[in-house]
């Protein structure tokens, strides 16, 4: 009897635990970056710190650019070569032609059997969502800057973008949208399906319908960064700042030696071709304890001769040292990435832009009130103005009080970006095979002040049109009768 009554049990628990969400399978993330692979190597890492299995797929040229902190996720590296200069699109299907012909990764691939395959749509498209369905994985699209922006938002439709600024600022945005689109598609998207088909002949590609399986896009971005876009569907995800966190105690020799400088210590994030300009700026800041210290986070070797205040460092966080209490501004390109560091640890920024996305992303951090932004050079001149701009945002309380304020506002959040992202992509997950798909967004939206500047548009060329026609008729007439006349001879004298 007892063994029947503990048989009945075990059988009972089996079932409760069959049905509870605790048994359910783990989720598992392919994550795969032809570019942008600091900033998708942190998207792995965010994964896999919410349990979620995450392998990360980069050209061997770009492992360098990693995260330097990432913890159980499993990197593979394609054999692609970067001694020939090339355009972003070719580097692209060389680079889409090296997955497609490595049979290692491709066996790891098929064993690990992903979830989710993750990948920017600019440049990643036309090779990554025919092998999302080869292997039987939901496509996630991740996006970053403005120009991946519009093009996925012409290909998802998850969006529309909200042109500011006047009739003619509208009209070349949109233009420049369009022209992006065109130059991928003709450069890198038909040639992306070209070498799928050969690849994947067991997948039907249709250029139409290639995004009908992507239902989830995640926005690299934040608000503060910029909100020119209408979502339309709630699977248009922001995650912007996914990977922020408090700070960590810097290593301990690193540690005591900035505390020695009582004025504070000045974060640098610019690479090697910058190096004098840093130098001559270490130089330029005060010296000795009551001075100001520089921190260089990079490679440089450290055997060259430099100041006592400027320290180097590659292996140190990025966030540890942004986020450092006695950190009082960061020199920055002003990429997004850095951007949404800077204001999530309230830490004030000088900004050196190298193209008009981080021009752009400058003149937001100045118009929130926490930046400077400055067009240096590599050169011993542009030292003299990058201090004086550190002395007044040293000496000006308004710069971190700015700050505060859009730390205060990224972090005052219902749910963390991490939050987000964990659980959209547990519902597309847990939603995979429903037919109905609530969230998807329309293939066409349309606003009632586009459907009334239509009405008016036709409007007034129709009356412009009647206009036209009856000044002709009548000066067709006109002509027509003096000609009349004339053959009459009733104006001759």
């Amino acid at each position: 009897m007892l063994t029947l009554i503990g048989l009945y049990t075990c059988f009972c628990l089996l079932r409760i635990a069959s049905s509870s969400t605790l048994t359910a399978p783990p989720l598992s993330a392919l994550v795969i970056a032809f570019e942008n692979v600091y900033d998708l190597s942190l998207l792995a890492n965010t994964l896999s710190d919410h349990g979620i299995d995450a392998t990360l797929i980069i050209p061997g040229y770009a492992a360098n650019d990693l995260y330097n902190k990432l913890i159980d996720v499993e990197v593979l590296q394609l054999d692609v070569s970067a001694d020939k200069p090339m355009h972003a699109s070719k580097r692209s299907l060389e680079v889409c032609d090296s997955l497609f012909r490595d049979k290692e990764i491709l066996k790891r691939i098929q064993e690990f059997q992903p979830t989710f395959t993750i990948f920017p749509a600019l440049r990643h498209d036309g090779c990554l969502v025919p092998f999302a369905k080869h292997i039987e994985s939901i496509p996630v699209i991740w996006i970053k800057n403005p120009d991946e922006e519009l093009y996925a938002f012409e290909c998802t439709r998850v969006a529309l973008p909200v042109h500011s600024g006047g009739f003619w600022a509208r009209l070349s945005t949109s233009f420049s949208g369009r022209t992006i689109f065109s130059s991928v598609k003709n450069d890198y998207l038909i040639p992306a399906l070209r070498l799928a088909t050969k690849y994947l002949p067991d997948v039907n590609i249709d250029l139409e319908h290639l995004y009908s399986d992507v239902r989830l896009v995640l926005w690299a971005g934040d608000t503060a960064l910029r909100s020119d876009f209408a979502p339309l569907t709630e699977l248009l995800v922001k995650i912007g700042c996914h990977h922020c966190r408090g700070v960590y105690h810097l290593p301990e020799n690193l540690q005591k030696s900035l505390v020695e400088y009582r004025t504070g210590t000045i974060v640098v994030l610019l690479e090697e071709n910058y190096e004098t300009l840093i130098r001559e700026l270490a130089k330029k800041l005060p010296q000795g304890r009551e001075g100001q210290a520089v921190i260089w986070r990079n490679k440089s070797n450290t055997n060259v001769a430099r100041p006592e205040n400027l320290f180097i460092d590659e292996d140190v966080d990025r966030q540890d040292l942004i986020g450092y209490s006695r950190t009082r501004m960061v020199l920055s390109h002003c990429t997004d990435t850095e951007f949404l560091e800077a204001a999530f640890h309230r830490t004030p920024l000088i900004c050196l832009p190298r193209d008009a996305h981080e021009s752009r992303n400058a003149a937001r951090a100045v118009e929130l009130g926490f930046a400077r932004s400055t067009e240096a050079a590599n050169d011993h001149a542009s030292a003299v103005e990058i201090a004086q701009i550190v002395n007044e945002i040293h000496e000006t309380v308004a710069y971190r009080e700015s700050a505060r304020k859009v730390s205060v506002a990224m972090r005052d959040q219902l749910n963390p970006p991490s939050d987000r992202l964990v659980y959209w992509l547990g519902y597309i997950a847990r939603t995979k095979d429903d037919t109905e798909k609530f969230h998807r967004p329309k293939s066409q939206a349309r606003t009632l002040t586009e459907d009334i500047q239509l009405f008016v548009g036709l409007l007034v060329g129709v009356i412009i049109g009647i206009v036209c026609t009856g000044s002709a008729v009548v000066a067709r007439y006109l002509v027509t009768a003096n000609k009349v006349q004339i053959s009459k001879g009733r104006y001759k004298q």
